[in-house]
C-alpha cells in the first residue's frame, strides 16, 4: 500500500468526519429547540420537553446529555485524525496500527451511539414515545422526521467508515508483516 494514498484518504475521511458531526451537532440543537410538539394542548419544543416541564423520565435527560458529548467527542477524534494525517510524521507499522484502532473506535462509538439514539426514541414522554409521536401522520414535521434520522444515517456512516478503516488497518499490517518475514529469510 501506498503511504501517501493512505494518508490522503485519512484526511479526506477526518474532513468528511468533522463536517458530518459539526452538522450533526447543529442538527441536534436545532432540533432539540425548533420543532415544537403539542402535549396536554400545550407546545413544548424539544429541549422544553426534556429539560424543564418534567413529562420525560430522568434516563432520557442522561441520553440527552451522553448524546451530545459523544458527538462532541467525534468532533475531537476527526480533528485529531486530520492533524495525525496531516503531520505525516508516523512510520508505516504504527500507522497501519492506527489506522486498525480507528476502525475499531468508530464501529465502538457508533455502537454506544446507536444505542443512545435507541433509548431516547424509546423513552416516554407521559406515556407517548418520541419516534411514534415524530412518526405521526396527524403530528408529524417533515422537517423533524428528517432532523431525527439524520443521527441514524450519520452513525450508520461512521459504522461503515469503522469497518473500512479496520480492514485497511489490517490488511497493510499483514503486508508489512510479510515483507518483513520474506527480507529476514533473504
Amino acid at each position: 500500500m501506498e503511504r501517501k494514498a493512505v494518508l490522503k484518504w485519512l484526511k479526506i475521511f477526518s474532513i468528511i468526519f468533522i463536517l458530518l458531526s459539526v452538522v450533526e451537532l447543529l442538527d441536534i440543537i436545532f432540533f432539540s429547540s425548533l420543532i415544537n410538539l403539542t402535549l396536554d394542548s400545550l407546545q413544548y419544543s424539544i429541549i422544553n420537553i426534556i429539560f424543564e416541564s418534567g413529562l420525560m423520565t430522568p434516563h432520557a435527560i442522561l441520553l440527552w446529555i451522553f448524546l451530545l458529548c459523544v458527538i462532541c467527542g467525534f468532533i475531537v477524534f476527526s480533528y485529531s485524525l486530520f492533524n495525525v494525517a496531516k503531520k505525516d510524521k508516523i512510520e508505516n507499522r504504527t500507522l497501519a496500527k492506527f489506522l486498525l484502532l480507528i476502525g475499531l473506535f468508530l464501529i465502538i462509538g457508533g455502537f454506544i451511539k446507536t444505542s443512545f439514539i435507541a433509548l431516547l426514541g424509546n423513552s416516554t414522554i407521559n406515556t407517548i414515545i418520541p419516534d411514534t409521536l415524530l412518526n405521526a401522520i396527524n403530528s408529524q414535521s417533515l422537517l423533524g422526521s428528517i432532523m431525527w434520522y439524520y443521527f441514524i444515517l450519520v452513525v450508520s456512516c461512521f459504522l461503515i467508515s469503522g469497518l473500512i478503516f479496520g480492514g485497511i488497518g489490517l490488511k497493510w499490517m499483514l503486508l508489512i508483516q510479510e515483507e518483513e518475514t520474506s527480507n529476514s529469510q533473504i
